[in-house]
């Protein structure tokens, strides 16, 4: 079977999605595709269907939210004089592939196509008869949104050029730079060089920047262009390398991953590269549908962060470590992602957290964000301190786990300089043993991941045989429900001298969710089934597993679920009260009202996986839970499915034969053959390679209502 036959990269570029339609490969540094005009463009991703194309840009973050970042080197072919803005283009006959985009650019019929290498964005432009043809080399591209003012104090603005060169330096290339600045997280400046490469000289061009043309063949300062004229000629290829380091490295990219190679020939490569990635996980059965969604998303859940090299794409500092850029964010990845990349390419989570301990060996702590070398705004503390946990847990080999105690700890320990960028508002939380409305904003969604976080670091060191700071970390986390209001069976904020908020609202928060108060992007009602170490006694504070299953209905059937990065747990909690066959029902409604084959498919940004990680994981029926080594088990919607576990003869398996959305409950249960009567599985028991069958059934049944899954303080 063809994967890229079940891939549509049109699913969710609207809406809340904030998707990409353009090409990119797995962690690619390049990422080009369309870019629609700004005025009324609210999407982070440059596009919207319903609106007219600018040029193709080509570096872009996909499914993320706030402030739209990069949109950086624009190119436009457009036909007639000669000129410095050809205007916008509506699109007709839009196809779009893993790898691959295409688009007839109306006026003027041109066809243009877009397929990428990691580090070159590849053009080919077909023109009508007789038409005189151009190119628009746009340095100063940067996507901005409506009602966002470019390059602000913080993330809330859009993104700002600053400045650039832009250099002819034959009849076939311009090479240059182009200067940047803000977007969500951060407004510390990046740059970006590049090197245009055409197969056909151009006879005539013009160069010039934001005060117009400049008889020159250079020119430098913010809004620098080159337009070129290539007379009247069919079809035109372009190769535009794209670097972080210098132009030097662009072209030597262009030379090393273009040279002899065709427009189909590259596309051909790129097609290769995804079906090999896709293919570490193989479903059979369920619909189409299903099957298009699954694979879909599997091509954004690799997406990001930008793989740079070892001391090769990284500007900064040379440490023999792989680096990456655009982790954006842990703080979603967290929630599913990385525990999925663990278990198909665990080499590559290695790698990444690797990563992300030399950053704290460099900049002395560890990020939560990290965009073009620098941390970004912290949304809930350090979420690396839960993967670091997690892959000890799961026995990831290859990471100095010491290294990371001592950095996980700081976060604790050490007042943070500046903690909107790195470490936490710690004075109330060590002092007080809780936040307080002093900090800021979001003081009480900080206070419960602050709390889970500590867990992760105690479980950290016992795993490393440190049990006095295990057991000092662990009654640390516990602080968790010094903000657990019993009246309102809630988390609540409390002021300074231990008082209840008042008045407060469970069910709301401010018209801007990020800077709500007390909790960022959802209420107090939905934030307050996040005690992951302690499902256990959330349970109990709710009256028990009868009394909180009233409670999840609730919730669930007065619309306080979200596809949301901080809820997407919250279906699969059914369990820990011991009813995995309500699990089962409430993911199957999830799956299909939040997730669905259209352009505005996808009801919530996409998150760096996290969205996509949930719709995988809950299509396959095994979903992880962070920062620990469990794995839920539900129906799946595919017969049988295959995941590689990062070595050739390690494959988990996973049968469930008949299933379909009649058969959504499990009847029975074997793990490599012996009985399985809990719906849950630890990483040891299948990281190895395992073969799990289901026998589904049309009604509830009772198996695993007896052993629900652990919580690490009942």
């Amino acid at each position: 079977m063809s994967f890229l036959s079940y891939v549509d990269p049109f699913i969710g570029v609207d809406g809340g999605g904030n998707v990409l339609c353009g090409p990119y490969l797995p962690y690619s540094l390049v990422r080009l595709g369309p870019d629609t005009v700004s005025p009324d463009l609210r999407q982070t991703n440059g596009y919207r269907s319903d609106l007219p194309i600018k040029h193709f840009s080509h570096t872009h973050v996909s499914g993320t939210g706030g402030g739209s970042r990069y949109g950086n080197i624009g190119i436009i072919p457009f036909t007639g004089p000669l000129c410095t803005n050809p205007g916008s283009f509506e699109k007709e006959a839009e196809e779009a592939a893993a790898g691959y985009y295409a688009v007839t650019l109306q006026p003027g019929g041109i066809r243009a196509e877009l397929t990428v290498t990691p580090r070159v964005g590849v053009h080919r432009y077909t023109f009508p008869a007789g038409a005189p043809v151009n190119v628009l080399v746009d340095v100063g591209a940067v996507l901005q949104m409506a009602g966002m003012v470019p390059g602000p104090r913080h993330e809330e603005g859009t993104g700002a050029c600053t400045g650039g060169y832009v250099e002819i330096t034959s009849d076939r290339e311009v090479v240059g730079r182009g200067d940047f600045r803000g977007g969500w997280g951060h407004n510390f400046p990046y740059s970006v060089f590049f090197s245009v490469r055409f197969d056909r000289p151009f006879v005539d061009s013009r160069v010039g920047n934001h005060y117009g043309v400049i008889p020159s063949t250079h020119a430098d300062e913010a809004g620098c262009f080159a337009t070129l004229h290539f007379g009247d000629i069919e079809q035109l290829n372009v190769r535009v390398g794209i670097s972080y380091v210098s132009v030097a490295k662009a072209r030597a990219s262009v030379d090393r991953e273009t040279a002899r190679k065709g427009f189909d020939d590259i596309r051909k490569e790129a097609e290769h590269i995804w079906e090999r990635a896709l293919s570490r996980i193989r479903v059979e059965g369920g619909t189409d549908v299903q099957r298009t969604l699954f694979y879909t998303q599997f091509t954004r859940l690799i997406c990001m962060p930008s793989d740079l090299g070892t001391d090769d794409e990284f500007p900064l500092w040379h440490s023999g470590v792989r680096h990456f850029t655009d982790f954006y964010t842990l703080w979603d990845s967290v929630r599913n992602a990385n525990a999925l990349l663990t278990l198909f390419d665990p080499a590559m989570e290695v790698d990444q957290l690797n990563c992300l301990l030399d950053i704290a060996d460099h900049v002395g702590w560890l990020p939560d964000v990290w965009i073009q070398g620098h941390s970004g705004m912290i949304q809930g503390g350090s979420s690396a301190d839960v993967l670091l946990c997690e892959a000890a847990l799961k026995g990831l080999e290859g990471i100095d786990y010491g290294k990371a105690l001592r950095h996980m700890r700081k976060n604790n320990e050490v007042e943070s300089p500046n903690p909107y960028l790195y470490g936490r508002y710690l004075k109330d939380y060590r002092d007080l043993g809780y936040l307080t409305k002093n900090v800021r904003k979001n003081c009480v969604s900080r206070h419960l991941e602050y709390a889970y976080q500590d867990w992760c670091i105690g479980t950290l060191a016992g795993h490393l045989g440190y049990q006095d700071i295990a057991a000092l970390y662990h009654e640390s986390s516990k602080k968790v429900w010094n903000l657990w209001c019993d009246d309102l069976k809630c988390f609540a904020p409390r002021e300074p001298d231990g008082s209840w908020v008042d008045p407060f609202d469970q069910d709301s928060c401010c018209d801007d969710s990020w800077n709500d108060r007390f909790f960022y992007e959802g209420t107090s009602r939905q934030w307050s089934f996040n005690v992951q170490h302690d499902f256990a006694g959330l349970i109990k504070r709710h009256g028990g597993p009868a009394a909180f299953l009233t409670h999840l209905d609730n919730f669930f059937d007065s619309g306080h679920y979200h596809s949301k990065e901080t809820m997407l747990h919250i279906p699969w909690l059914y369990m820990y009260a011991g009813r995995p066959d309500r699990t089962a029902e409430r993911v199957r409604q999830c799956m299909e009202k939040y997730f669905r084959p259209t352009r505005d498919g996808l009801s919530d940004n996409e998150d760096m996986g996290c969205q996509s990680a949930f719709y995988m994981c809950a299509a396959m029926g095994i979903y992880p839970i962070m920062g620990q080594d469990l794995y839920l088990i539900a129906p799946p919607v595919f017969d049988h499915v295959e995941v590689q576990l990062g070595q050739p003869d390690r494959t988990l398996i996973i049968e469930a034969p008949g299933a379909s959305r009649d058969l959504r409950y499990i009847a029975t249960a074997t793990l490599d053959c012996a009985p399985l009567d809990r719906a849950w599985v630890r990483h040891n028991e299948i990281a190895h390679g395992a073969t799990l069958r289901l026998q589904l059934a049309e009604r509830p049944t009772r198996r695993g209502r007896d052993t629900p899954p652990p919580s690490p303080f009942a």
